[in-house]
């Protein structure tokens, strides 16, 4: 990390107005700065400064390599992610093998990545976000390579079953429905909108016990529970400081006395974990949602900008799509707007009950394919999009 930024650092200070020109080449570049802007306020007035600071200046790096980076050299990130599905399949087929040793036993599934993840759900939204993020690689692929990326593919989807993470199951299951929908050209969303609605509130209509079938469910499941604490601890925190928030990084710390007896569950502590053992895992931690973390750490500003980067994304891969470049107009540039939104999507679904970014692959596919669709949707505005080979 410290090499590439000051490589991008190098190249920018040989030509300075290189950098200004980046942010007029879209608003993904801009609101991503803003929102660490409102991260840098929010530490400012941190509970733990140096916490906070830490925790931003690794943000920021991660910012500065993938998104400015790759904003500034879009054409890169085929061979980034030819080069990350390799590695992932070598580490797949670690944890596949790690895991076989347990008899691929639920309860094992946390540990089996390690040591290159310290648990499961982290190692599952990157398989998720990997195996879409290579979909347009299969543009013009010969024979040989699409039977490479199939078997990439394969082995992914076999990763993600045994990872036993329903968010990561959950994710890519909307991924996958969304992306047949593009597919098939159906991209009516006003209608699909309200097919979903009705299906859901006759479903719930015709199930009058369902509330109370997901009580008696989740009443069994600790980590549910769980995640039910940490969200009410994170609503209490923001109704202390609702404008700054704790500080980047300090929910972890900061969220116990903030627990009531009534809602905590046999994994819930009374201090901070500062070492994984044993008997810590799967205890402490933070909010496990990175929009409660947001509201939690850096308030209803940090948050309404960190929702403002995210929604502007995701947009601009549909406007993009809509537009029409699934119809062979822009020489495979379709392919790389739909991975992206699918790989978002991914990463936007499990983030709703995990909180993920600040991990350094996870950072990588979405700020670098913030970068990427930075530099591609401006081209596209312009007129001198080009394939993303």
């Amino acid at each position: 990390m410290g090499v590439l930024g000051a490589g991008i650092g190098w190249q920018i200070w040989k030509d300075p107005r290189s950098f200004f020109d980046l942010f007029k080449s879209g608003w993904l570049l801009p609101l991503s700065a803003g929102w660490l802007v409102g991260s840098a306020i929010s530490a400012g007035s941190s509970t733990m400064p140096l916490v906070s600071w830490k925790y931003w200046a690794v943000e920021a790096a991660h910012w500065w390599v993938f998104a400015v980076g790759l904003t500034m050299w879009p054409m890169q990130w085929k061979r980034l992610v030819w080069v990350f599905t390799g590695s992932v399949s070598g580490l797949v087929c670690y944890t596949l093998v790690h895991h076989a040793q347990y008899h691929f036993r639920a309860d094992q599934a946390l540990l089996s990545p390690m040591p290159f993840f310290q648990e499961h759900t982290v190692y599952a939204a990157m398989l998720a976000m990997c195996l879409c993020g290579l979909l347009f690689l299969f543009w013009r692929a010969s024979p040989f390579t699409r039977l490479l990326l199939i078997g990439a593919c394969c082995l992914f989807l076999v990763g993600i079953a045994l990872c036993y993470c329903r968010a990561a199951w959950g994710s890519l299951l909307l991924a996958g429905f969304l992306g047949l929908i593009i597919l098939t050209g159906q991209v009516h969303w006003r209608k699909w909108i309200v097919v979903g609605t009705l299906l859901l509130t006759g479903g719930l209509f015709f199930r009058e016990n369902f509330f109370e079938a997901a009580k008696t469910r989740t009443s069994r499941d600790v980590s549910t529970l769980e995640r039910f604490n940490r969200y009410a601890c994170a609503a209490r925190m923001l109704a202390e400081r609702p404008m700054t928030g704790f500080g980047p990084g300090t929910f972890q710390f900061q969220y116990m006395p903030f627990q009531r007896r009534e809602e905590m569950t046999r994994i819930s502590v009374g201090l901070p974990v500062y070492t994984h053992n044993p008997d810590t895992y799967g205890r402490g931690g933070s909010t496990h949602s990175e929009y409660w973390q947001a509201l939690a750490e850096t308030g209803w500003p940090g948050f309404a900008l960190w929702l403002a980067w995210a929604a502007t994304a995701l947009y601009l891969c549909i406007r993009s799509l809509r537009a029409g470049y699934l119809k062979g107009q822009t020489d495979g540039e379709a392919w790389i707007y739909l991975s992206i939104l699918l790989s978002l999507t991914t990463f936007f679904a499990h983030g709703l009950v995990n909180n993920l970014l600040h991990d350094t692959c996870i950072a990588a596919w979405v700020w670098g394919q913030l970068g990427v669709l930075n530099a591609y949707s401006e081209r596209r505005n312009t007129g001198s999009g080009v394939a993303p080979g």
